[in-house]
């Protein structure tokens, strides 16, 4: 039973504690910590090492393009990058909880101050989040960390403030970092990241997963982009008027010859 589910689960076993595995396959804890030591280790720690040593060295991008050679050409590959994302969109409405989404708003729509954060790939769809938010609501601040300054891009973050981050394997440090400081200043933290939340579990107040699989080497974003959809969509209708009242500011701006012919 160990075993099996060590050969289904490794992204999960790589970071949850011993107990929560024992539990996970409705075994003792002292069950798995023989396992471990019969195939040569010295008891689970040891075990879960290897296995994060293992997925770091897999999930290198060299590996990742090697894993994800792509057989299909053409409309095949166009056929199955599609189909992948719409189980992608699929599965993540699925994994969605109403009370996580409904805390979710709450936070976002009562906050002083929002901050949105998302490091190397996240940080395009953190750039969207900010950009759409920050049409309906005064005070939306995203994290660039440009010149490496994002220590004095948060530390005025308090009680009463809310974090958005994008988190999703391999995990950035510095965000994983910015979330524990910005949490033990009293910000609540909306996290969005992958299914596997397990790993991440401890950098959020509320977590909304994602499935982000790909037909490339890269995670997909398809999911996760309609998500941020939903809370901008969710946060305008709570907040009406302040949505209004942004936009009209917004539009006084634009409206100054922005726009080409206008």
């Amino acid at each position: 039973m160990v075993a099996e589910y060590l050969l289904d689960n490794q992204d999960s076993v790589a970071f949850c504690t011993l107990e929560e595995m024992a539990s996970r396959i409705g075994v003792s804890t002292t069950t798995v910590i023989r396992f471990a030591k019969m195939l040569g280790y010295g008891g689970y720690s040891d075990m879960q090492k290897d296995i994060q040593n293992n997925m770091q060295n897999k999930s290198a991008l060299p590996e990742r393009l090697d894993e994800n050679q792509l057989h299909d050409t053409g409309n095949a590959l166009l056929q199955r990058s599609f189909a992948l994302d719409i189980q992608n969109i699929q599965k993540t409405l699925a994994a969605q909880k109403d009370q996580d989404l409904e805390t979710a708003l709450r936070l976002i729509s009562g906050a002083r101050r929002i901050y949105i954060i998302g490091m190397r790939s996240s940080f395009a769809i953190a750039h969207y989040l900010t950009s759409r938010l920050g049409e309906i609501r005064s005070d939306v601040r995203l994290v660039q960390s440009t010149g490496m300054i994002y220590p004095e891009e948060i530390v005025g973050a308090r009680k009463g403030d809310v974090c958005i981050a994008y988190m999703f394997p391999r995990y950035s440090k510095v965000v994983a970092t910015s979330l524990a400081w910005m949490r033990n200043a009293g910000v609540k933290v909306v996290l969005i990241t992958s299914l596997n939340t397990s790993a991440v579990k401890g950098y959020g107040d509320v977590i909304l997963p994602c499935s982000i699989s790909s037909v490339s080497y890269k995670n997909s974003f398809a999911a996760p982009l309609c998500l941020s959809n939903y809370l901008v969509a969710a946060v305008a209708e709570a907040n009406r008027e302040e949505a209004k009242k942004v936009l009209e500011r917004t539009e006084s701006i634009l409206s100054q010859g922005y726009y080409l012919g206008l």
